[in-house]
């Protein structure tokens, strides 16, 4: 009898896990989504001077700064508890973006003719701050967390659900982000409309903090704690343990490939938006309504696609399906944007970028990322830690800086955003097979790590 309340116990810790860590997943994904609306109307079509904006700012802005913040997280990690860094780095997010939208941009229309490079900049902060949100709060400070107490064999029964909470979050934050744009509430206005969009994070961020805290609670209910998991490396240390395994070599090539192969047909998509939303308002709310079918996708694969491959397909079949989403619909938009006269297909061209937009994300916030923590948990400790870090923290930006200087290149070269579309196609294509490759490699040494974990 005491047996079973034993394992009742447990089994009831478990499931408030569940459903504690899904909440926390749809808050962190409902602000992301209103960052990401707000952040791509301030860029393309307010502050930043359009799309071409955007590889700047992720090159000289979100990678540095995404390296710089992983650096600060680790040594904050190794010093203080992850509830107490988790909240202090919540709280910078917040009170940045309350000041950007509160004090900030109602003063950028008087200042920049004194200081005609401070709406640029501006914006660029704003877009840097939106992109490290997920990065350090969902990525590093969430997930770092979680992997370090679930185990295997729990992890394929919880991770792929916990994907859900992605789609949700935008699903739910789309008519947020409508009502926010509207003139249902508030007066028409632009400023207005970014003013509620933070005021509404801010509300959430309150709610992500409460649980958060009722997490760490519950993880640490058998006295275990976050910090003694392992050696206390750099991450310079980090990275030569990196190079000196195929195996993360491969996962951090994955990584990094997706990351430029995306961002090459991001920016294209998003100058094709603003030439039929040139409102910020417009622009906005579009892009809320694209998250709503994002999220309807994830969601259906979270659901249905996500638990039949993992349960039923080998780690590689479960695995591929991104890259290969990512080949076909990215090459289908590049191969219709090169040969289509925009001025009579924009509707069509649209609706192609959209569709890759929203199948993308959807395969990478399920498929992916759900077979990238279970990958990390066939590591051994120092790998898991170290590997997290680098692979999360650094390829993920590397990635992303990786795209935007190849995006630069291509349109100082061509000319334009638009007219950089036939080089920028032919290396996306050349770049997601590679991908597809390097994730057909890596599912042989998952495999061998399996049968390892399952022997022993």
């Amino acid at each position: 009898m005491q047996v079973a309340d034993v394992a009742a116990s447990e089994q009831g810790r478990w499931a408030r896990f569940f459903s504690v860590s899904f909440t926390i997943v749809t808050l962190l994904n409902i602000n992301y989504t209103l960052l990401r609306s707000a952040r791509n109307a301030i860029v393309v079509t307010d502050l930043g001077g359009g799309a071409r904006s955007i590889p700047w700012f992720e090159l000289v802005g979100t990678m540095p700064g995404s390296l710089i913040m992983t650096l600060l997280l680790a040594w904050a990690l190794h010093r203080y508890p992850i509830q107490k860094v988790f909240t202090v780095t919540l709280s910078i997010f917040v009170l940045f973006f309350l000041w950007f939208a509160f004090s900030l941009y109602p003063k950028l229309a008087l200042w920049q003719y004194e200081w005609p490079w401070l709406p640029w900049t501006a914006s660029m902060g704003f877009f840097v701050m939106a992109e490290l949100w997920k990065i350090a709060l969902f990525t590093l400070l969430f997930w770092g967390m979680i992997n370090q107490y679930v185990p295997f064999d729990l992890a394929k029964k919880y991770y792929a659900p916990l994907m859900l909470g992605t789609s949700l979050g935008s699903m739910l934050a789309a008519p947020l982000v409508s009502l926010c744009t509207t003139s249902l509430l508030i007066v028409p206005t632009w400023e207005n409309s970014l003013e509620s969009l933070v005021t509404a994070l801010t509300l959430v961020s309150v709610i992500i903090f409460i649980c958060f805290s009722w997490l760490v609670k519950i993880l640490q209910a058998d006295r275990m704690t976050v910090q003694d998991k392992g050696p206390r490396l750099s991450v310079w240390s980090g990275l030569s343990v990196v190079f000196r395994s195929p195996y993360l070599l491969l996962l951090a090539w994955v990584t990094v490939a997706d990351y430029i192969a995306y961002a090459l047909g991001e920016v294209l998509f998003l100058d094709l938006l603003k030439q039929r939303y040139p409102d910020p308002r417009e622009y906005c709310h579009f892009m809320g309504d694209l998250s709503f079918w994002n999220g309807l996708i994830t969601a259906f694969s979270a659901l249905v696609i996500t638990p039949y491959l993992l349960k039923r397909c080998r780690w590689v079949v479960a695995s591929l399906v991104t890259p290969v989403c990512l080949l076909l619909t990215e090459g289908l938009f590049f191969l219709c944007v090169c040969s289509s006269r925009l001025s009579y297909r924009l509707d069509l061209l649209i609706l192609l970028g959209s569709l890759f937009f929203c199948i993308v994300r959807a395969a990478k916030y399920t498929l992916f990322d759900t077979s990238k923590e279970i990958s990390f948990l066939l590591l051994s400790p120092l790998e898991k830690m170290q590997g997290k870090l680098v692979v999360d923290g650094m390829c993920g930006r590397l990635g992303r800086g990786g795209g935007s200087l190849c995006s630069l290149i291509l349109i100082q070269l061509a000319g334009g955003v638009l007219a950089s579309a036939p080089l920028a196609g032919v290396l996306a294509v050349v770049i997601s097979g590679s991908c597809v490759i390097a994730t057909s490699r890596l599912g042989a040494l998952v495999e061998k790590r399996q049968e390892a974990v399952a022997e022993s």
